[in-house]
């Protein structure tokens, strides 16, 4: 099994102690109003003189009131405060997923159109990604989602930008934060990130384990290649889902600076070969509802199942209110040995 958290604020296990509270209520009522009826024989009144008797006074509240605050310490200790309350769900088949997204200075092309505007391929990616993020949430306002996603960058060499997460606020703010590789380390090292995804993918006990794949270039750079790669995963059982990004158009377009350059071609024949030998699928996306829609198939091919319990994981913190109870405790017994008992 393997779980994901949820946050869920402060609740109490046993709520129904503060029931309690009605007679302790009652006793301190009880208490403050009762008279006092005891009395002491003096041989003069003049030993009285100048006394300020008042059996209202306010020193008559100091015992029961600490009393009270006692018995509500102790009874919400009784009642079993907990914070941090995450739900905790366990599911019959999670799924850890790899997002490998190419950020090379050819990203940079204005080939796609989104909402009437062109825009770079980096651009309508990182679109793309956030959607497939969000679609993966339960509700829209969920922090947390069912699987573990990690996105990987890559360009001439491949790195970690965001290591598999159930906080999918922090993935979708690595994602915002997406832009195009320095020039020094341009260049399309697919293999490295295949890699490095399937190395991330190794260490997880997830039962199913996907990496989707984003270039629009060919393999240039890297210590691995891509069919090194490629055997990694499928000898670990791990799917891969390739995406061909950018125009079938041949030419030149125009880069987010302004330049023309040519437009490169993808190797479609390696990306369709990975995701065939691994168990996934090839996509390719001339323009950004494709990319959108392979995302979606993706998102779809690669369900979760259906819960198969809840509970809860918590940490307890009765023992601050046994403490504060017990220390209420004492100083009411010292304030009704001190102010009432002895005589002045």
């Amino acid at each position: 099994m393997f779980s994901y958290f949820q946050n869920k604020g402060v609740f109490f296990t046993y709520p129904y102690f503060f029931l309690f509270l009605i007679p302790v209520f009652i006793l301190f009522l009880i208490e403050i109003r009762k008279k006092n009826t005891s009395s002491i024989l003096f041989s003069s009144s003049s030993l009285l003189s100048g006394w300020e008797i008042d059996t209202l006074h306010w020193r008559r509240w100091i015992g029961p009131l600490l009393s009270l605050l006692a018995f509500i310490c102790f009874i919400i200790a009784l009642a079993g405060p907990t914070y941090g309350v995450k739900l905790n769900r366990d599911r019959a088949n999670v799924i850890d997923i790899m997002l490998c997204l190419d950020i090379s200075g050819s990203m940079s092309q204005q080939d796609y159109v989104l909402g009437g505007v062109p825009r770079d391929r980096l651009y309508v990616a990182k679109k793309s990604a956030i959607h497939f993020v969000e679609h993966r949430k339960e509700n829209k306002s969920d922090r947390f989602g069912s699987d573990r996603i990690g996105l990987i960058l890559y360009a001439g060499v491949a790195w970690t930008r965001c290591p598999l997460t159930l906080d999918y606020d922090v993935l979708l703010q690595a994602l915002n934060k997406i832009d195009f590789a320095p020039q020094e380390k341009d260049g399309t090292a697919i293999g490295s990130a295949l890699g490095l995804a399937v190395r991330r993918l190794l260490q997880s006990e997830a039962k199913s384990k996907v990496i989707i794949l984003l270039t629009d270039g060919i393999n240039n750079r890297g210590e691995i290649t891509p069919k090194e790669a490629k055997e990694l995963a499928k000898e670990n059982g791990i799917k891969v889902y390739t995406i061909g990004a950018g125009t079938l158009e041949t030419g030149y377009s125009i880069t987010t600076t302004g330049q023309m350059v040519r437009n490169q071609p993808i190797d479609e024949a390696l990306l369709q070969e990975i995701a065939q030998e691994t168990g996934g699928k090839y996509f390719r996306a001339t323009d950004t509802e494709g990319l959108i829609k392979a995302y979606d198939e993706i998102s779809q091919l690669e369900a979760t199942e259906v819960d198969v319990s809840d509970f809860y994981e918590y940490k307890e913190n009765f023992l601050p209110f046994v403490i504060i109870g017990a220390l209420l405790m004492l100083a009411s017994t010292y304030s009704r040995r001190i102010l009432w008992d002895p005589l002045p």
